[in-house]
C-alpha cells in the first residue's frame, strides 16, 4: 500500500512539472516599437513583412507613425535576433522587417501604421498575416500570401493580392486588380472611372455598384462552376449570354469590367 501511494505521488509530481513546464513554454514575449518619421502627401510608403498582420490608414499629418509589436511563444532573447528597419530618403519611406537567415525564431511582428491622405503606398506587404487599409491614397500595392486583405476608403490605382484569403474593398474608386486563389472577393465601388479586374479559383465574386442605374461599362463574367447573376435593371448592347458566361455592352459601354472565378458564383449587385 505504502508503494503504491508513493508512485502516485510521483504520478502526481511529474503531471504538475510538465504543465508547469508546459506553461512556461507557452509564455509570450513581446518587445514595442515605435518610430515617427516626416513624409508628405506627395510621398512614397513600402513595408515588407512576414509573420503578422498590418494595418495602415490616413491622417491629416506630414509624418508616419510606426508602431510594432515583437512577439513570441520561445526564448525572449528571439526578439532581439528580428530587426525593424526604417529607411527615410528623397520623400519616401520604407519599414522592412529583418529575420536572421535560417533559424525559427518564433517571433512575428504586428505594424499599426498611420500615413498622410494621398500618399502611395508602393508596396505594402507580409506572408502570414492580414492587410488592412483605410483612407484615400494615390495608388495602393498590397499582397499577402496567408490572410485576407481589406481596403475601405481607398482611391486612385489599387492592387489587391493575397493567396489563401478572401479580398473586401468598400467604398472604393479608381483602377482596382484584385486576385486571389483560395478566397472571394468583394468590391463594392463608389464610382465607376476605370478598369476593374477581379480574379479568384475557389471563390465567389461580388461587384456592388452604389449608382447602377448610371453604370456604362463593357463587362465580361466568366466562371466555370457557379451561376452569375445581376440584381438591377440594365441594358445591355452586343449581349453573349450562356450559363456561365455574360458578356457585352452595359449603358453606353465605358470602363472594362472583368471577373473571373473556377469555383464559385458571380454577383453584380447594388
Amino acid at each position: 500500500m505504502h508503494q503504491k501511494k508513493l508512485i502516485l505521488l510521483a504520478l502526481i509530481v511529474l503531471i504538475s512539472l510538465f504543465f508547469l513546464f508546459t506553461s512556461l513554454q507557452a509564455e509570450e514575449h513581446k518587445e514595442d516599437f515605435n518610430k515617427v518619421v516626416p513624409l508628405s502627401a506627395k510621398g512614397a510608403f513600402s513595408l515588407d513583412n512576414v509573420n503578422g498582420a498590418v494595418t495602415i490608414t490616413t491622417w491629416t499629418e506630414g509624418k508616419v507613425e510606426i508602431r510594432a509589436a515583437k512577439t513570441t511563444n520561445k526564448d525572449a532573447k528571439n526578439l532581439e535576433k528580428v530587426k525593424i528597419q526604417v529607411e527615410s530618403a528623397n520623400d519616401s519611406v520604407s519599414v522592412k522587417t529583418v529575420y536572421p537567415e535560417r533559424e525559427n525564431t518564433g517571433v512575428s511582428v504586428t505594424y499599426d501604421v498611420k500615413v498622410p491622405e494621398g500618399v502611395n503606398l508602393d508596396k505594402v506587404s507580409t506572408v502570414n498575416g492580414k492587410l488592412s487599409i483605410t483612407g484615400p491614397f494615390g495608388r495602393v500595392s498590397a499582397e499577402t500570401v496567408n490572410g485576407r486583405v481589406f481596403a475601405d476608403k481607398a482611391s486612385g490605382e489599387l492592387s489587391l493580392s493575397t493567396t489563401n484569403g478572401d479580398i473586401e474593398a468598400l467604398n472604393v474608386r479608381g483602377r482596382i486588380k484584385s486576385n486571389t486563389v483560395n478566397g472571394s472577393i468583394r468590391l463594392a465601388v463608389t464610382a465607376l472611372e476605370n478598369r476593374i479586374t477581379a480574379e479568384t479559383v475557389k471563390g465567389s465574386i461580388t461587384l456592388q455598384m452604389s449608382a447602377p442605374q448610371e453604370l456604362n461599362a463593357n463587362l465580361r463574367a466568366e466562371t466555370v462552376n457557379g451561376s452569375i447573376s445581376v440584381d438591377f435593371p440594365v441594358s445591355f448592347q452586343n449581349l453573349n449570354k450562356t450559363k456561365h458566361t455574360l458578356e457585352g455592352r452595359m449603358g453606353q459601354g465605358g470602363p472594362q469590367i472583368s471577373l473571373q472565378t473556377v469555383n464559385g458564383s458571380i454577383h453584380l449587385a447594388k
